[in-house]
């Protein structure tokens, strides 16, 4: 049953502009509506095609929109408009914040993969590492390390702070799609065609072991909660996998929405999943056995970030909208950006943390200086930026995929996107 959705998903995992025509469908626009009460979730628009999301450690949050202009709208601190745009390469994806504000922005120039670097404060990526061709995902570690998920060559590069090339490449397992870094600087990559969790001791060249979640599962989303437990969203099971920590199986499984993609563990240990076919979020307490409530948002939600206020915010890619949801006590920097990519964060955990120290010396300067040289897998330098190709994740297309056979089916009798 599951065959031809883990057929397409894989058909999507290298995909380029042949997928122009699915995008437009799936990131399609949609009309924002205000709440119904002062008590819902705050709802507002986003320019663009929002995709990527990451939190700076004084709550500047930064929204990548997806399209062939590039750029990453900022949001300082109580504003609902961008005051202003950071200029990237062509189609801007995963972003990441380290502790000290750089950001790192997943982007393209032609059909050259990049990664690009935004000293503090900027304006412009001043700074572009060349990647091999594929998909990207990007998260940092607590000590201000660069994760680089390399979906299409089954691996994790990781980058030092201020460095613009790769201290160490580690194995995963068949397309790693996210990557959470924990307190103690383990990372957990899941591997959604395995479906499986690679685990990465702090530092270490090479796993340790791999976790089974699922071999029909399609695990997507990964989160570290500030006590050390992973969690896992699982596309097709309608659940997230429970991981206690230093334990090798899943200890539990707590049911959600249909299709989660995205988790987030904010640090006051609460885990938020996004459910992209029901258009909610689901609400875990920290320790819980099942989640405590549900909240509706914009259309296909997906990332989500905390910032330093303890706010949640959820991109909802069709929708082209932002939802703010209410958390809990942020101690520290907000500790992730969604689905994946970290922003600066005391806990280091969720699907996305980061830690105390920012980027070295040896980086980007505040002049934006090219200070370092390097690539991923090629010696490369660093050059100046430029456009770049699409890049849709395996999980996009799968939800469609599952969109489309709802709709065949009759389900719910809703209007939902087609392939064609």
């Amino acid at each position: 049953m599951h065959l031809p959705l883990r057929r397409a998903a894989g058909a999507a995992l290298s995909a380029g502009t042949a997928l122009l025509a699915t995008a437009s469908l799936i990131l399609g626009s949609a009309v924002v509506a205000a709440p119904a009460s002062a008590a819902d979730p705050k709802v507002i628009g986003a320019v663009g095609q929002p995709l990527g999301i990451a939190s700076g450690p004084d709550g500047t949050l930064y929204v990548s929109d997806y399209n062939w202009g590039g750029g990453v709208n900022v949001y300082k601190p109580g504003e609902t408009v961008p005051s202003r745009t950071i200029t990237t390469g062509h189609f801007p994806t995963s972003l990441a914040v380290t502790p000290d504000g750089t950001l790192y922005v997943a982007q393209s120039n032609g059909a050259q993969p990049e990664i690009g670097v935004v000293a503090p404060g900027a304006d412009e990526v001043s700074l572009v590492m060349k990647v091999p061709a594929g998909t990207r995902w990007l998260a940092v570690g607590p000590e201000g390390s660069l994760y680089v998920v390399n979906s299409d060559q089954n691996s994790v590069s990781v980058v030092k702070p201020g460095d613009a090339w790769v201290q160490r490449i580690i194995q995963a397992g068949p397309y790693p799609v996210k990557v959470a870094l924990a307190k103690d600087g383990t990372a957990y990559a899941t591997n959604q065609l395995a479906g499986t969790v690679t685990v990465v001791p702090a530092g270490a060249p090479w796993p340790s072991h791999t976790i089974d979640v699922g071999a029909r599962a399609e695990p997507h989303g990964i989160a570290a909660a500030p006590d050390g437990t992973v969690y896992v969203a699982n596309i097709l099971t309608n659940d997230v996998a429970v991981i206690e920590p230093g334990r090798t199986t899943v200890e539990r499984r707590i049911p959600v929405g249909t299709a989660p993609q995205e988790v987030l563990a904010a640090a006051d240990g609460t885990v938020y999943v996004t459910n992209s076919l029901d258009d909610t979020v689901s609400v875990i307490p920290a320790g819980a056995a099942t989640a405590a409530h549900t909240i509706a948002t914009g259309d296909d939600p997906a990332r989500m970030v905390q910032r330093s206020d303890g706010s949640v915010v959820v991109v909802n890619r069709k929708g082209r909208s932002l939802t703010v949801l209410d958390g809990g006590p942020a101690t520290g920097a907000a500790p992730t950006t969604g689905g994946g990519e970290p922003a600066a964060a005391a806990d280091g955990g969720a699907s996305d943390g980061a830690g105390s120290d920012g980027a070295g010396s040896e980086g980007a300067g505040s002049d934006g200086a090219v200070i370092a040289q390097g690539s991923f897998d090629v010696a490369v330098p660093a050059v100046a930026a430029g456009a770049g190709a699409l890049f849709l994740g395996g999980a996009v297309l799968l939800v469609v995929v599952l969109r489309r056979r709802r709709k065949v089916s009759g389900a719910d009798g809703a209007e939902v996107w087609a392939l064609d």
